[in-house]
């Protein structure tokens, strides 16, 4: 398992096991042996390959998760985990793109990034998701690939509803 092989690397070069960061949600640690690896990064961040995903406090959100990368602690996104039963992302359009990755089925985890945006007219925030552009992670292999969807139904900017 590569968590195992990452521990093991990291106690024979007398590396530490976790790096604290400053994140938006104050300061955390993270296990680098959980860490995510994107090869290609994401869109726009291609420099940035590794990630670790830290929970909401509970009172803010469970519903959300911090993409946090541990190479760059200035770059995280808000991420809201994707839930296959709401039929938004049709399997037929993800399971070709996470085949190509070599993700299974039984280990395919989905992440959309969540934008705020504030209308100019006064009105409340505005939250959406990428439909478009979603990551792709191999929960077994824990790499993740940020994949792009070419159907125009899927929107760049999703409105997230209660």
């Amino acid at each position: 398992m590569l968590e195992n092989t990452i521990r093991e690397e990291l106690e024979k070069n007398n590396i530490p096991q976790t790096v604290t960061i400053a994140t938006l949600l104050g300061d955390r640690e993270f296990r680098w042996d959980k860490a995510i690896y994107m090869p290609a990064g994401l869109s726009g961040f291609s420099d940035n390959n590794v990630f670790a995903l830290a929970n909401f406090p509970s009172e803010i959100s469970d519903s959300f998760k911090l993409l946090q990368c541990l190479t760059d602690p200035e770059l995280a996104f808000i991420v809201a985990p994707y839930n296959s039963e709401s039929g938004i992302l049709a399997d037929s359009d993800v399971a070709p793109l996470a085949a190509i990755h070599g993700i299974s089925p039984e280990n395919l985890a989905i992440v959309l990034i969540v934008t705020l945006q504030k209308p100019d007219t006064g009105k409340d925030a505005e939250m959406t998701v990428n439909l478009r552009t979603p990551i792709l992670i191999d929960t077994s292999r824990q790499t993740a690939f940020q994949v792009q969807l070419k159907q125009p139904k899927y929107d760049y900017r999703h409105p997230l509803t209660a």
